[in-house]
């Protein structure tokens, strides 16, 4: 009997807790789904499942888990999905009045968030009007210091105003340590070598679609090695000579239209050298490629005629070219220092036959760098 009493017994309280268990797992799903519903923050679907369990007698542990999520939100400051949400409850049950309360405090907090993200606004905004205030005053202060300048390649840079003059213009300088000269008159059958050193200056000014400039050299030999009767005691060679380029069409290239001369002293106890040419003074015509870049390297070459020989009756034509290669080795600041090999060449053809004088030089540069 006793026995009898507790089955009986297990079996009524299991048929009261059954339900219970029921209960909880049907709940826990509509849970689930409003847990998918505030990750995505959809108004639409959260208002579908209140109302798809408005009549369900357990609809007021689904409406206390949503005001649940929705104090989350709060707690998150994300006021926006949780008025709407708290919204949705009150549209699905006008008689909830903690809905409504957490209504009004939402709208209190979030008239509080506003004004506070306004209030940052406004610092934000008057931060960036006072940095882009100072930029313009650098701005300004830029442009009075720096202006706009032309380069050789018809390029723009911005350089300082006290630096305007040397942007828009370049110049360099070689002084020939070692300048070896070789003479030969085929008539008389000279032949001299000397030695000596060289200078060479050039400038150069860029304007809107010219360049303009002027080459100007000195060629000073003084030493003889050794030509025996072909003796020549001093040669001394200079030239002048104004340049115009357009860089639009070939930045390289100029045109030259100048004066050169030179000066040739002779043995005075020697007859040897009496055909060789003492005193030559000329116009210049000529072209000239400049600072024709092969790597870091610059090459400058050119070819003059001397119009001059037309004033000398033994010399029927008269020219010169020559070729230099600039090698950079370090720079200076604003100067760059180069090592130049060069060679030049003079001819002469007269009536009696041809002179030809021949340079081998080594110098070292220095340049502006605006080229």
């Amino acid at each position: 009997m006793r026995h009898i009493i507790k089955v009986f017994t297990a079996i009524f309280f299991l048929t009261l807790i059954s339900p219970l268990f029921a209960v909880e797992e049907y709940v826990s799903e509509i849970y689930k789904e409003i847990d998918a519903v505030f990750v995505k923050k959809s108004e639409k679907e959260l208002s579908a499942i209140l109302q798809k369990n408005q009549n369900d007698p357990y609809y007021y542990l689904i409406e206390n888990y949503t005001e649940k999520k929705i104090r989350r939100l709060i707690v998150a400051n994300d006021y926006d999905f949780a008025m709407v949400a708290t919204e949705v409850v009150i549209e699905n049950n006008l008689d909830n009045e903690r809905a409504v309360e957490m209504y009004s405090t939402i709208m209190d907090a979030y008239e509080v968030q506003k004004e506070y993200e306004q209030k940052e606004e406004e610092k934000r905004q008057k931060e960036q009007a006072r940095i882009e205030k100072q930029k313009e005053s650098k701005r300004a202060g830029v442009e009075k210091q720096y202006v706009s300048t032309k380069t050789a390649g018809g390029g723009s840079v911005y350089v300082s105003g006290k630096d305007v003059q040397a942007a828009s213009s370049a110049w360099k300088a070689a002084l020939g340590v070692a300048n070896v000269s070789f003479l030969m008159e085929e008539e008389s059958g000279v032949n001299a070598r000397n030695y000596g050193i060289s200078a060479t200056v050039t400038s150069e000014h860029f304007l809107e679609k010219i360049s303009i400039g002027c080459d100007a050299g000195l060629d000073f030999k003084f030493l003889d090695l050794g030509s025996g009767e072909s003796k020549i005691p001093l040669m001394l060679d200079f030239d002048f000579i104004p340049k115009i380029g357009f860089p639009s069409f070939f930045r390289n290239l100029f045109l030259r239209a100048g004066f050169a001369g030179m000066k040739t002293g002779k043995q005075k106890d020697s007859t040897k050298t009496d055909n060789v040419i003492g005193n030559f003074y000329t116009p210049v015509l000529g072209l000239q490629i400049e600072d024709f870049k092969i790597g870091p390297t610059e090459l400058t070459a050119n070819f003059d005629y001397y119009i001059g020989h037309l004033y000398y009756n033994d010399v029927t034509s008269a020219m010169a070219a020559g070729a230099n290669l600039a090698i950079p080795f370090t720079n200076l600041d604003q100067v760059k220092l180069t090592f130049n090999v060069g060679v030049k060449d003079k001819i002469f053809l007269k009536e009696s036959g041809l002179e030809n004088r021949a340079n081998i030089i080594l110098a070292i540069g220095a340049e502006n760098g605006n080229k």
